[in-house]
């Protein structure tokens, strides 16, 4: 049995031995027995938490393989349906998706809104592993739909938008969190991936100037996101030391961006023939941003001639970031400006679509 049902057999053996006791209906010896296997039945259905325990703590401390390992034999064991979302979504994202779908399925359909909403989310990353898009989004939508809203929610929605070329729904996504997931990193990540689209790459390189120089996030991300942001400014040596930063960050087993990926990238804008029509091809439209943005290079033709110089001239003038956030020490990047500049006008009226 799975869930709270696992201690059933061994309350219904208590009950049975409680009132053998109260009411001298049975042998002395038999009420005794009942009690000792009810003992023993939840003492057997409660093993699972333990291992749960000792896995988590394993999870924390870094040793992911480990923990994961552990987290499977919990599942099979049992735990309580909150336990069971967690340790499901541990062993999807490192070990095995398909126990962990049967798991998310079957909470999918409890009775609790927040353990059923939160199988939703997670069971969409299963069919995002599978880039069955559609199905993720439909799962994330469904659970919003029954009022569950997390994190781990929007982040995946957003995610699995930008994945289907979604840009519109992302936008909108974007602007209904709203400052309430600011302090996410994802979320900050993602707002400057939304300030791209819509051409204002001023408030998307300060967004992530807070986000990598202040937030420091371990994941590879916005680092990516930065090297595009200098890139629309034609700044091949920042564009590169953000990709060097990304190369150094935690890759997840089903993340966006891979260190292959990544170490590609930096290898293109390090290259003197093909640096720049690999800028003007990262530069060309919406449809190229957002093609890096889901780890995939745009493509282009190397040029004859050699290109050495740090910065490629004829690009727009590139904003000082780091001034731009210490003109107001009390500049919180939920309320940084939005407004467009006139360089981000001239862009925008240039690739917008």
């Amino acid at each position: 049995m799975k869930g709270k049902y696992r201690y059933i057999p061994g309350t219904i053996l208590l009950c049975l031995s409680l009132i053998g006791m109260i009411t001298e209906g049975v042998p002395a010896w038999l009420s005794f027995a009942l009690l000792v296997i009810s003992c023993i039945l939840m003492i057997f259905a409660s093993r699972g938490t333990g291992i749960y325990n000792k896995a988590i703590k394993l999870v924390n401390t870094g040793k992911i393989e480990e923990g994961t390992q552990l987290m499977k034999k919990a599942l099979n064991a049992g735990l309580s349906d909150s336990d069971s979302v967690v340790a499901a979504a541990i062993v999807l994202q490192n070990d095995d998706p398909e126990l962990a779908k049967d798991t998310l399925e079957r909470l999918t359909k409890a009775s609790d809104g927040k353990i059923a909403g939160s199988a939703l989310a997670y069971l969409s990353m299963y069919y995002w592993i599978q880039k069955d898009y559609d199905k993720a989004i439909e799962l994330c939508e469904k659970a919003k739909a029954n009022g569950y809203t997390s994190r781990t929610l929007n982040i995946n929605l957003l995610t699995y938008y930008l994945a289907a070329g979604k840009t519109k729904e992302f936008s909108a996504l974007v602007d209904e969190i709203g400052t309430s997931g600011a302090s996410a990193p994802a979320i900050v990540d993602f707002i400057a991936v939304r300030e791209m689209l819509r051409g204002a790459w001023l408030q998307a390189g300060t967004y992530l100037q807070a986000l990598c120089n202040e937030a420091v996030p371990a994941f590879p991300d916005p680092y990516v996101h930065f090297a595009q942001v200098y890139l629309h400014y034609g700044n091949l040596e920042k564009a590169r030391k953000a990709l060097e930063k990304a190369e150094m960050k935690e890759y997840a087993r089903y993340s966006v961006y891979t260190r292959e990926m990544v170490s590609e990238m930096l290898r293109i804008i390090s290259d003197p023939k093909e640096c720049v029509p690999f800028t003007q091809a990262a530069n060309r439209d919406n449809k190229a941003i957002v093609k890096i943005a889901n780890g995939r290079l745009p493509e282009f033709t190397p040029d004859d001639e050699d290109f050495t110089l740090p910065v490629i001239p004829g690009y727009p003038a590139e904003p000082d970031f780091a001034e731009l956030l210490n003109q107001d020490d009390t500049l919180d990047e939920r309320e940084i400006s939005t407004d467009l500049t006139e360089d981000d006008e001239k862009w925008l009226k240039k690739h917008h679509e």
